[in-house]
């Protein structure tokens, strides 16, 4: 046997050693014991094994670099925004990149060099731009350099940290906005690909395998964290979060519901490029199940009331009106809302209720919300996500 191979044949059993226990953490002191969210935590590591084995397997090259989809339904990472499609490619600060493709029509896209892993303690947006800051073709099309010599637009600058370039495509209405139709290459090499070799894969083990571990850590802390810190049952004001992309505000609580309560946020009109509030498994920084469940709403999905107004009900169990969340019967949980290039950015207030009060605090037009339409609410959503994500 080669020293490659035995040291390949080491690499792996470390890995899947260290991977069994991360999974194990979550069974011991301090994480949850409710059985139901110890099923959650399991799909929650494997899913960080699979998001692990993309970045530092998958598509690791900066050499020919690869658009790839993550934080979706099936990849979310700390409490990812389900209205976003998410693309990220790894770039070395001394390469020079276009991305290019159409964007006719699409809401929002938010393009940030980053540099490095959030749970490895790298939170810095370096350089950033909005659909607002390109110059586009009347037909959509798009151009977007990333580092070589700077440019008078459409031009990213790659800081000598920079790690990778994150995309983020916001999709309000699921079944009708656009969809962008982006790639990246690299300009300034000419090189044929190279195969696979040992010392590549020696390196991606322990780098994915690391990356689980800390996305364990660093996640389990930030949910103790918000358990300990985070105001119970009522909104904060709008603010930017750390690491999070410039033109971005994000306002959260964690929710607290015994049987029969719900939480009614009301929220004037922001004027923003799009918003939206969420719901999260807050042990796990996961979103609840989007596609089955009502777990979130954004500005085209929201009904507005006649006062102008919008009201949003969090509750375990349907409580008749359009703009309800699901708590998918979880007691505590996080709530979240995001603005995006806000020029307005109103904060909401939150009232903790008996759901048999409910309709005394609602306008008297609100209309009741049937099953029936409850049931066309969800169907809509999973055809939305089956498009999105091509399911």
């Amino acid at each position: 046997m080669s020293n490659d191979t035995a040291a390949l044949d080491a690499a792996w059993r470390d890995y899947c050693e260290r991977i069994r226990a991360a999974g194990e953490r979550i069974a011991g002191e301090g994480f949850p014991a409710d059985p139901r969210l110890r099923a959650e935590g399991y799909r929650y590591v494997r899913r960080l094994e699979n998001l692990a084995h993309l970045i530092y397997v998958e598509f690791a090259s900066t050499a020919r670099p690869m658009l790839f989809r993550y934080g979706d339904d099936v990849t979310p990472f700390g409490a990812t925004n389900t209205d976003n499609n998410y693309y990220r490619a790894m770039v070395d600060p001394a390469g020079t990149y276009r991305i290019a493709g159409n964007v006719a029509g699409v809401k929002e896209l938010l393009f940030s060099v980053q540099d490095g892993e959030f749970v490895f303690g790298k939170v810095a947006v370096l350089a950033e731009a909005s659909l607002g800051d390109l110059e586009i073709g009347d037909d959509g099309d798009l151009e977007l350099y990333l580092g070589g010599p700077r440019r008078d637009n459409n031009w990213l600058p790659l800081p000598e940290d920079s790690v990778y370039i994150n995309v983020r495509e916001f999709v309000a209405d699921w079944e009708r906005d656009a969809l962008a139709v982006l790639h990246i290459e690299r300009l300034d090499l000419a090189a044929p690909p190279q195969n696979l070799s040992p010392a590549f894969m020696l390196e991606a083990l322990d780098n994915a395998a690391r990356w689980v571990e800390a996305s364990v850590d660093i996640w389990h802390t930030y949910a103790e964290g918000a358990r300990a810190a985070m105001p119970v049952n009522a909104l904060s004001p709008p603010r930017t979060a750390e690491g999070g992309a410039v033109n971005m505000l994000h306002g959260a609580c964690q929710w607290q519901l015994a049987p029969g309560r719900v939480l009614l946020a009301e929220f004037d009109r922001p004027e923003v490029t799009y918003w939206s509030i969420q719901a999260y498994v807050l042990d796990w920084m996961q979103p609840q199940d989007f596609v089955n469940r009502v777990t979130s709403l954004n500005d085209r999905q929201l009904r507005v009331d006649d006062d102008g107004k919008i009201r949003v009900v969090l509750a375990h169990e349907d409580p008749g009106v359009h703009n309800w969340l699901d708590t998918s019967q979880l007691a505590n949980g996080l709530l979240s809302y995001r603005y995006v290039r806000a020029t307005a950015a109103p904060a909401p207030t939150t009232t903790l209720l008996d759901i048999a009060d409910l309709r005394a605090h609602l306008p008297a037009s609100t209309p009741v919300f049937s099953p029936d339409e409850r049931r066309g609410q969800v169907a809509a959503r999973r055809r939305g996500i089956a498009r999105r994500f091509r399911r």
